[in-house]
């Protein structure tokens, strides 16, 4: 549960592993909890006030193993005894369940839990302990990434900064917990591979390719809503192959996307930011003043401390944003990134895939635009001076897309050049993972308390 909003994510996994894509409303009494916000008068009453869902029934027992894990996140110094640590791995699936609040978790359409929910699913089949369950769904999630990536290679072997971006303390950590980060990551990843390759012409086109891509987008899209500019990529293919099988699967993917948003942004019940004003008026506020948006964002980037915060929260801030690398690594790790983005610059295919390069260039600039305005509606009090909430793992996928621009059609150009990019990634890797087990050793390997 060391993850950014873990629990939720791994409560909205084992209702979807029961057959219950959507929450459910906050009913009129609450029974033994729920145990984080249950306290918070305000809380609860923001919460009935806008009677949307908000939570769902949860296992107890897995409830219970949450609870144990939480307590490393809200005491920085605690740390299991042996005695603990046994008595956490014996938690079995409870035979009962009682409701729990998942706030902001509805925002996420239910496919990208599709690991998570099979992993307890199993578990729970197998008669496994809650922990082993937890652990095959964090197993599998990883798989899945693998899998992505394998298939992306296939495509078009991915360009030398986006292998890096991978390799970043951020990225492995996300990978390696059952949240959605390292998820989207990878299918980021493997949409770039599968626009690239069919945006050459000199390649051919299968159907699967068009499928692919789509269904790519459309997850992406519904689990991270600064990423919707990527439904422009499907209509582009269409029109450069003269493609009605893309142009029916771009409507198709734009037209579910748009309605999942307009359902989320709608229903979801989000009362821990308390606000006088909704998403929607937010939103329409924004559209009609365009100049007070780009104001707050220019404000934000300029702000010294927030600038910090998102380039080290970009390469490397684990836990609950309470565990920073060692301070070296940061612009160490920052300048192996633009090694690798020399290295992996290609320019002698730029007359057959300026466009697409571009095209990647203009997505990620918006994404990132997205990244602020989904913040200003969600999560921020209006007015504001400064737009909170955004990390810099948020514009991980914004990078993926620049580093596909970079080289574009073309990855290697000869023998010198592949040892070289081998070497280069080589050397970025291991740092990479010397400063992961580093940061990650300090903060969880400690003497356990007796």
């Amino acid at each position: 549960m060391q993850s950014p909003d873990e629990m939720s994510h791994i409560e909205r996994a084992y209702l979807i592993s029961k057959g219950r894509f959507f929450l459910e409303k906050l009913p009129p009494v609450l029974v033994n909890g729920p145990r984080k916000y249950a306290e918070d008068a305000a809380f609860m009453e923001r919460a009935r006030q806008h009677g949307g869902p908000i939570g769902g029934m949860v296992d107890q027992g897995l409830l219970q193993y949450i609870a144990f894990n939480f307590e490393l996140v809200l005491d920085y110094n605690r740390r299991f005894s042996d005695s603990e640590n046994n008595q956490i791995s014996k938690i079995k699936w409870a035979s009962n369940e009682e409701y729990h609040l998942l706030p902001g978790a509805g925002y996420y359409f239910p496919a990208i839990y599709t690991p998570q929910a099979l992993g307890f699913s199993i578990g729970r089949l197998f008669d496994l302990n809650v922990g082993n369950s937890y652990y095959l769904a964090r197993g599998l999630v990883l798989a899945a990434c693998f899998a992505l990536f394998w298939l992306a290679s296939r495509l078009l072997t991915p360009n030398p900064l986006a292998v890096a971006i991978l390799f970043l303390p951020m990225s492995m950590f996300q990978m390696l917990s059952p949240t959605i980060d390292g998820l989207t990551t990878a299918l980021a990843v493997l949409a770039c591979s599968l626009f690239m390759a069919a945006a050459d012409l000199s390649r051919g086109h299968p159907r699967f390719s068009s499928w692919g891509l789509a269904l790519c987008v459309f997850i992406l899209a519904t689990a991270r809503t600064h990423t919707l500019p990527l439904l422009v990529l499907p209509f582009y293919i269409a029109w450069v192959r003269r493609s009605p099988r893309d142009l029916y699967l771009g409507c198709t993917a734009t037209a579910a996307t748009l309605g999942w948003v307009l359902y989320a942004m709608n229903s979801t019940n989000d009362p821990r930011v308390a606000r006088s004003h909704t998403s929607a008026e937010l939103l329409f506020y924004y559209l009609s003043n365009p100049t007070a948006f780009f104001e707050v964002v220019s404000a934000s980037l300029s702000n010294p401390t927030l600038f910090t915060f998102y380039q080290e929260s970009f390469i490397g801030i684990l836990g609950w944003l309470d565990t920073k690398l060692p301070h070296y690594f940061y612009p160490t790790l920052w300048l192996g990134l633009a090694i690798c983005a020399l290295v992996g610059v290609s320019w002698h295919t730029l007359q057959r895939d300026w466009f697409p390069r571009l095209l990647l260039i203009g997505v990620a600039l918006t994404s990132v635009c997205l990244i602020f305005l989904a913040l200003l509606l969600t999560w921020t009090p209006h007015p504001t001076s400064l737009v909170q909430g955004v990390q810099g793992r948020y514009f991980v996928v914004p990078m993926i897309l620049l580093a596909y621009s970079v080289s574009g059609f073309a990855v290697f150009r000869g023998p010198t050049h592949r040892v070289l990019t081998w070497v280069v990634l080589a050397g970025f890797a291991l740092t990479a993972l010397t400063a992961l087990m580093m940061a990650l050793f300090s903060r969880y390997g400690s003497a356990a308390v007796s």
